[in-house]
């Protein structure tokens, strides 16, 4: 038995669009335009009940396209419902030219509240679910119904747009399914343009080996900056990377543009709110270190556990022996040696972090009054390195993090003594690798610092490693 729902407002608003509507047909499609709406709203009704919400999205398009004034809407549906409509109408000014209004509907829109994007992403949504469709019916011939000058450009160029004026909503199955159904129209997202932002709309969250973390005053997006030096090839390969990642259903953030402040070149994703790293975690929480190192455990086997895509992220192994021909701390008779050791590990094709340590994983459950441990929610960010391989790749980096650093390096990047980073370990270790015997877990450890030694080599290649690092390295990797 279904539950009682007041819908008089929806349900005005529909007959009042099916009139508005009425006799006219959806472009090229062969029936009634009403339908549109009718899946806008069906649309918007899957994020939320709202019913001002639900009957903007049924009108969104009768000031537009109708004789309907806006005045109507108000005096018939309330302020709220009005402004909803008009937030969702374009601009009739000829003068602005197809780009210039179009334009105008995307800073609009970026501008716009929650409420008005949550009705225009029933709307886009809906209108390139019938672009999708008829591009696999038709092909290009699709593109010469429309009134873009540059055709098939243009349209993506415009849908692209209303993306990043939507990214609030990246969270919801809406916005995922306009995202993923433009990348099969148009191909992958093109990270090659920075968008210029002002970093005084940003408020600095934290600082890593090669980057700092800003987050958005308007508290739904955030950027990862990278330093001056680092080529902003680093940035753009993060984004596809992590776009990939997405895709795959690898609980990450949803990336978002390839941002610059005019001087760094960095990566924008969604804001996880509230969240902290685990690191942070066990910073403000001293007592959940094994809380913790349990969980990481588990987060880095399931990871481990899943498939990787080995046409699109790269192999560790051959990154590995990349950076340890290209490094200046070796000779070449080194580098053979080190190079025949990292040959003969395993292929496997399991999906890596790349970078896996307690920075690089987020939760949304921070104290008593948080989720439920059934309901939290816990990511993995940093996503530039991703790639497939031996896990010893992975957890080689976390061995590294916690037995090989320093108390400075470890209160700076995680927030925490080396101390704790051990105890975390100690906990992980036996956890990932199912043991609870000292004997094992040593020869483990034995088998990780190879791994250790090679992550300093790769990241010697960007900012030069300390001498006493250079020694372990050295020792480790030559005996």
């Amino acid at each position: 038995m279904n539950n009682h729902l007041e819908t008089s407002l929806f349900d005005r608003a529909a007959r009042f669009a099916v009139e508005a509507h009425r006799g006219t047909e959806r472009r090229g499609k062969g029936f009634p335009y009403i339908i549109h709406p009718m899946e806008a709203a069906a649309i918007v009704a899957t994020i939320t009940n709202d019913q001002e919400l639900l009957a903007a999205a049924i009108l969104h398009d009768v000031v537009e396209d109708t004789d309907v004034a806006i005045d109507q809407i108000r005096s018939e549906f309330g302020e709220r419902v009005a402004n909803l409509v008009q937030h969702e109408t374009a601009p009739k000014d000829k003068s602005l030219g197809w780009r210039g209004k179009k334009q105008a509907q995307i800073d609009q829109l970026a501008a716009a509240d929650r409420d008005s994007k949550i009705v225009a992403i029933g709307d886009k949504l809906s209108n390139i679910r019938a672009i999708a469709g008829d591009y696999r019916l038709v092909g290009d011939k699709l593109w010469s119904r429309f009134h873009a000058p540059d055709g098939k450009k243009d349209i993506e160029w415009y849908y692209r747009g209303l993306a990043g004026a939507l990214f609030e909503l990246s969270e919801t199955l809406p916005y995922q399914e306009f995202v993923s159904l433009l990348d099969q129209t148009f191909g992958p997202m093109d990270y090659s343009v920075a968008h210029r932002v002002n970093i005084d709309d940003y408020e600095e969250s934290g600082e890593g080996y090669m980057a700092t973390s800003y987050n958005h005053r308007d508290g739904q997006t955030m950027v990862k900056f990278y330093n001056a030096e680092i080529d902003k090839a680093l940035p753009q390969n993060e984004l596809q990377r992590a776009y990939s990642v997405f895709q795959m259903h690898v609980p990450t953030p949803m990336p978002g543009r390839f941002v610059t402040d005019g001087t760094r070149f960095g990566a924008e994703f969604r804001r996880i709110n509230p969240k902290e790293s685990f690191a942070r975690f066990v910073s403000n929480r001293p007592e959940s270190y094994e809380e913790i190192g349990i969980r990481f455990a588990r987060m880095c086997r399931a990871l481990h556990d899943t498939p990787c895509n080995t046409s699109v992220f790269p192999s560790q192994k051959a990154i590995a022996l990349h950076d340890i021909r290209a490094s200046r701390r070796f000779s070449d008779s080194e580098k053979e040696r080190i190079c025949q050791f990292f040959a003969a590990v395993p292929d496997r094709t399991t999906c890596l972090h790349g970078d896996m340590h307690l920075g690089n994983v987020i939760t949304t459950a921070l104290d008593a009054s948080a989720p439920s441990a059934s309901q939290q929610q816990d990511f993995w960010i940093d996503m530039g390195d991703f790639g497939w391989g031996d896990p010893r790749f992975d957890v080689g980096m976390f061995y590294l993090t916690a037995n090989i650093s320093d108390d400075a390096t470890a209160q700076h990047l995680f927030h925490v003594d080396l101390a704790t980073l051990r105890r975390i370990w100690n906990v992980f270790v036996r956890h990932y690798y199912c043991i609870d015997d000292q004997q094992r877990q040593h020869e483990i450890e034995q088998s990780l610092r190879p791994f250790a030694a090679l992550k300093m080599v790769h990241f010697d290649l960007f900012k030069p490693m300390p001498e006493p690092m250079l020694h372990f390295v050295r020792q480790t990797l030559l005996g």
